[in-house]
């Protein structure tokens, strides 16, 4: 795990990769690329599982 503190715009972009990284070449494939970014394996889960779609879907308005 990272020991530095790492902002949310990058956390972001990591995550963006790894979800296009998911429909390029497989949830293996992004699972191993955000490990390697030291991303929380909760957080994977929930990115690669769906329901980072899910929660974005919740939060628009109209």
């Amino acid at each position: 795990m990272c020991c530095c503190k790492r902002s949310d715009h990058e956390l972001a972009q990591i995550i963006e990769e790894g979800r296009r990284i998911d429909a390029a070449k497989g949830a293996a494939n992004a699972w191993a690329y955000l490990l390697a970014h030291s991303v929380d394996p909760h957080t994977i889960l929930r990115v690669l599982s769906g329901a980072a779609v899910r929660r974005e879907e919740g939060l628009r308005v109209g």
